[in-house]
């Protein structure tokens, strides 16, 4: 596998392990933001916060591209010494 193919797939694969903690981080800051400007106790979220088994799929997604990129490019190396 091409070096840029496999630093491609490694930081896509961050990205998608850390988006959801991303998410919930801007979430909660704009909860909080509108609670203290308008001086409530509660806030309805619409739409709901992510669910667990999209979590669990990005987290998932993400290892498996950054597991497929390291494998990949660790075969490559192997196949080239070999010659």
């Amino acid at each position: 596998m091409k070096t840029s193919i496999a630093i491609t797939m490694i930081i896509v694969g961050a990205i998608l392990i850390f988006g959801p903690a991303a998410a919930d981080h801007m979430a909660r800051a704009q909860v909080v933001t509108v609670m203290t400007e308008k001086n409530t106790t509660s806030v309805k979220l619409d739409p709901p916060p992510m669910s667990d088994l999209y979590r669990f799929g990005c987290w998932i997604a993400g290892i498996s591209m950054m597991g497929a990129a390291v494998h990949m490019s660790r075969s490559r190396v192997r196949s080239s010494k070999d010659e």
